[in-house]
């Protein structure tokens, strides 16, 4: 059996649609709130950068940033400059607080600081996947809603904390892509991470999983939320071919076709592809394109009951009991 799946992802500009936010407080060396520092935010691939004042608490807010790294910087006369790299991930509230060092204006610190991990916001529970561990971790046909199953509480078929297959709800850059027609209506394993839209590894930037405690942006479903964000290009051009293969030689044979002294069944695969992305206006617009194709030839071992020698020349043969 010959199977082919093409997939072209394209994308223009980045969207929006599956986003974040970063919190935090502002304070001097003996943690008094700082009012009115002005907080910016810059996005180290893109340059959108975006500005806030902090309020008489000394707290500042970003909401509805797109995933990725930023790099967060503060001012406010009488203290020196404040410089720190995050990284933001997809639906997943960050809290950075800063505190200022008295000092000129023309003084910078340079702060090497994480956003904290523990989302305090809203009561989710699921794990985010940085454009690393999705490239990285193991998946058989690389089937990026699958990374679903690594969560607790989630059975082999899709179950999650005991919902139904068909209760699972993906979307892609914030728009549903379940498979409907076969996502919940079979118990073979795996039933329950399928998409409408075959989407490549390659051109995913964020995932998150959710398992539980989902919010009103999420709640269309009981089941597993799955947040899929296509990347979107920066201003660096960046490219990737790959090639990934499976074959008869490398997989072990049937313990019933071994038996029987069968060779071992066919499961030949191709998955190969390309991508590319860049800018097309500096800090303005920007492109990014992925093909990828995938050919299986297959075959598989049945059991049948066939025929004896007497029956195939018309001879039947009845044992009678008195």
């Amino acid at each position: 059996m010959r199977r082919i799946i093409t997939a072209f992802f394209a994308c223009l500009l980045p969207l929006a649609a599956q986003t974040t936010s970063l919190q935090g407080n502002v304070t001097d060396p003996q943690q008094a709130s700082i009012a009115g520092a002005v907080v910016s935010i810059t996005n180290q691939d893109t340059a959108a950068g975006r500005s806030v004042l902090s309020d008489d608490t000394g707290k500042y807010t970003f909401l509805q940033l797109a995933p990725g790294s930023y790099k967060v910087g503060v001012q406010k006369p009488g203290f020196s400059s404040y410089q720190s790299d995050i990284r933001l991930q997809v639906s997943t509230p960050a809290t950075l607080n800063i505190q200022l060092e008295i000092g000129q204006t023309t003084e910078t610190v340079n702060v090497m600081a994480d956003a904290v991990q523990v989302n305090t916001q809203n009561a989710t529970v699921g794990n985010p996947f940085t454009e690393t561990q999705v490239r990285q971790l193991p998946l058989q046909t690389r089937n990026v809603v699958e990374l679903l199953s690594l969560q607790p509480g989630v059975t082999p078929p899709g179950e999650v904390l005991g919902g139904k297959k068909d209760q699972n709800n993906i979307t892609l850059d914030g728009v549903d892509v379940n498979d409907n027609q076969t996502g919940g209506l079979t118990s073979a394993a795996g039933a329950g991470f399928n998409a409408a839209l075959p989407v490549p590894l390659d051109s995913v930037q964020e995932f998150r999983t959710t398992v539980a405690g989902q919010g009103s942006d999420q709640g269309r479903s009981s089941g597993g939320q799955v947040s899929l964000v296509t990347k979107g290009g920066s201003n660096q051009f960046h490219g990737s071919a790959y090639e990934y293969t499976r074959n008869v030689k490398t997989a072990a044979n049937n313990w019933f076709s071994n038996r029987a002294g069968l060779a071992r069944e066919n499961l030949i695969r191709n998955q190969y592809g390309a991508s590319i992305g860049g800018r097309m206006v500096r800090d303005r617009a920007f492109f990014f394109l992925n093909w990828e194709d995938r050919k299986d030839r297959t075959a598989s071992a049945t059991t049948r009951v066939v025929p004896s020698e007497t029956f195939k020349q018309g001879i039947v043969t009845v044992l009678l009991t008195n």
